[in-house]
């Protein structure tokens, strides 16, 4: 979701973390091999071929992740490494020390974005009070709640911040309006994942979030990595399996019923989250099982972020033929289309995702995020390539 979407009725808001990538014998197919050194925290991936795309059973709608994730297509890619686990926010930390550098979130926004917000935001207030003239009841209510949190929105205190997802303390009207759960908070950023009162001291080893697709990458250099390519992440994903519903099988409770497999929410949407699989919010990584290839927390927790822009036809230019080492569509290309903002691709859903909701974390599953967007339930892992 973007920050001027947030300040409309209708918007869309979609989110992902960062990985680090390698060639390989094909000979190995379901495991991954553990490094030593400078990759002790990465597993060699195995390049090979694999049908890339959507789930079974979702691509007539019933999933908010999936809408652009076909048709299913066939890919090769090269073998490469990545990481076990999202970034860190200790690993982000010793970045942050080491090179003084500041995230988007912690950014001032510059006087002419404000001021397009606020003209927006002043637009879509004008146009919402005039409808209260004809509204009643229930409709008149949902309008006044929105000309509110857009008022809310446009608080801004200087900095860019983030946007921090807010369960609702009312009945929601309208299904898809996500403007219902999310707050654009100017004090949230990676040091305060939920704003002014929280802090990253004591969640070390969650993953961090509200970073951008430029933060990620600025990381991801400076540990001598990269951002993963949407295929690359997916063909890690799977695991070497094929077709499999989940990261790790078909199975959603391979080990039982009381044991999870990924942090995703439990509970009543977007109310109230049980916290049944031990975790409200973002967990530490490593608290579920890993995939076949021995990468942790690749569905669910955080939405990752990669390296490809989106495009909603990206798999449609794919279709009937083989793509090897796809890196998504050009800046340039996309700019002839329109899209006048950098949005890239997030992967893996997050402790947002259900199966009453976006069912994001399945492997299949893909997102939109704006470069100038970074949430709370995104984050991002790397890759890195086999040296030539």
């Amino acid at each position: 979701m973007s920050r001027f979407s947030i300040l409309i009725l209708n918007f869309s808001f979609w989110f992902f973390p960062l990985l680090c990538v390698a060639s390989f014998d094909a000979s190995s197919e379901l495991e991954g091999e553990s490094l030593n050194s400078e990759f002790e925290s990465m597993v060699l991936i195995p390049g090979g071929t694999f049908q890339m795309g959507g789930d079974a059973g979702l691509m007539d709608g019933d999933s908010q992740s999936h809408g652009t994730s076909y048709p299913i297509h066939t890919v090769s890619i090269d073998s490469f490494y990545m990481d076990i686990t999202e970034v860190t926010n200790a690993q982000f930390a010793a970045f942050v020390e080491a090179t003084g550098y500041v995230t988007f979130a912690e950014r001032p926004l510059p006087e002419s974005y404000i001021n397009n917000i606020l003209s927006a935001a002043d637009a879509q207030i004008e146009h919402l009070e005039s409808l209260l003239l004809q509204l009643k009841g229930r409709d008149r209510e949902a309008a006044m709640d929105q000309i509110e949190r857009i008022r809310e929105a446009t608080k801004m205190e200087g900095c860019a911040g983030a946007i921090v997802f807010a369960p609702p303390s009312k009945e929601i009207y309208e299904k898809y309006d996500h403007t219902q759960w999310w707050r654009l908070e100017s004090k949230a950023n990676w040091r305060t994942p939920d704003g002014p009162d929280s802090s990253w001291i004591g969640r070390e080893e969650h993953p961090v979030v509200n970073v951008s697709p430029e933060d990620a990458s600025a990381f991801a250099h400076w540990a001598g990595k990269r951002l993963p390519t949407e295929a690359e992440w997916e063909r890690a994903a799977r695991g070497g399996l094929e077709r499999k519903r989940y990261t790790w099988g078909d199975d959603f409770a391979p080990n039982g019923t009381g044991v999870s497999m990924a942090n995703i929410w439990q509970g009543v949407w977007p109310y109230e989250d049980t916290a049944a699989d031990g975790f409200a919010g973002t967990a530490p990584v490593k608290s579920f099982p890993p995939n076949a290839y021995g990468i942790y927390d690749i569905s669910g927790n955080v939405w990752e972020i990669v390296a490809d822009r989106y495009y909603a036809d990206t798999y449609q230019e794919r279709a009937n033929r083989v793509v090897h080492n796809p890196k998504g569509p050009s800046p340039r290309y996309l700019t002839r289309l329109g899209q006048s903002r950098p949005i890239f691709v997030t992967r893996g859903g997050s402790f947002l995702c259900s199966d009453t909701w976006c069912r994001g974390y399945q492997p299949g599953s893909r997102q939109s995020l704006e470069n100038d967007s970074p949430a709370s339930h995104t984050g991002f892992r790397c890759v890195r390539d086999i040296a030539p």
